[in-house]
């Protein structure tokens, strides 16, 4: 089965959210969607979703060669912040309400519900109103209950806003997980780390526009080309890599990334202010790729 985005365009008065953007997630894989803010990333979910009515464009199933319109139901979704579930009503009431718009028994959903909410370590909170709980609980109830629906496909929306480390890690093992049962997952988040570790494809959006899109590995050593990365002994990169100018790109607060060749970077080593521990040559990350892409406002990682 697989997820077809067809020539969509959305205007929201005069601006251009989205223009001619055309995609495919595949069963049982993993497409990181990305791009600076106001690139149409949760626009694009919306009208996946239904939420939103393209002017162009059409979005599709396609199964054994059959195209259809997908329903509500094959989508589970988790949206940034906490427009998931009803804040004053308990996390059971909530997965009870929503199982039954559905059309799931509450002896259906009850158990795949605790399934998920003992995974994430909120059976406990069973009863508890979702208002009581912090944001990153909150996102975990959110995502259990996406999946005790049961979706062929996910679409998730800054999935690891305020969640800790050990969540965070627990979530990545999570989507590998649904990946390998065959469920397609579409992934925006300003966490290139976890979309690096989980995606199989990536997909970059600027301006409503789709820039390119293929497998994450290949897209990092072709955007990025050759790279080396130096272990700086003071946590200047940010600054240094501005100083320095083009060809440089801060990783981290102690690591600096020179994109070119050997000989240039050995050229270049002298104007280098602080000492140097380590020098490496590897595959670039993707926030390399998009700092190269989008300038060097990186996106921040989501606070715990």
């Amino acid at each position: 089965m697989r997820l077809l985005v067809q020539g969509v365009h959305k205007r929201f008065g005069p601006v251009q959210a989205l223009a001619g953007v055309s995609l495919e997630l595949r069963a049982g894989e993993v497409l990181g969607l990305l791009g600076p803010n106001g690139a149409g990333k949760t626009t694009l979910v919306k009208v996946i979703l239904g939420l939103l009515l393209p002017e162009e464009g059409e979005v599709y199933l396609e199964e054994e060669g059959r195209r259809r319109r997908p329903q509500g139901h094959e989508f589970g979704v988790l949206l940034e912040g906490s427009r998931n579930l009803y804040l004053n009503l308990p996390l059971l009431a909530n997965a009870l309400y929503f199982g039954g718009i559905r059309g799931l028994s509450p002896k259906e959903v009850r158990p795949r519900f605790l399934h998920w909410l003992e995974r994430f370590g909120l059976k406990e909170r069973l009863h508890a109103p979702l208002a009581s709980l912090s944001r990153g609980m909150q996102q975990k109830a959110a995502l259990a209950l996406a999946l005790a629906l049961r979706p062929r496909f996910l679409l998730l929306d800054e999935p690891t806003l305020g969640l800790d480390p050990v969540s965070r890690g627990e979530l990545e093992a999570i989507l590998l997980s649904l990946k390998g049962e065959g469920i397609g997952i579409l992934l925006t988040s300003h966490d290139l780390a976890t979309v690096e570790r989980v995606s199989d494809r990536v997909a970059f959006l600027q301006g409503g526009r789709l820039l390119r899109e293929g497998p994450t590995r290949a897209l990092l050593r072709e955007w990025a080309g050759e790279g080396y990365l130096l272990r700086l002994a003071e946590p200047v990169a940010e600054a240094l890599a501005e100083a320095l100018g083009p060809g440089w790109l801060a990783e981290g607060k102690d690591r600096l990334v020179f994109l070119g060749e050997w000989a240039a970077l050995k050229e270049a080593l002298p104007r280098v202010p602080v000492e140097v521990l380590e020098v490496s040559r590897g595959e670039p990350s993707l926030e390399t790729v998009f700092l190269r892409l989008f300038g060097r406002e990186a996106p921040k990682e989501p606070s715990p």
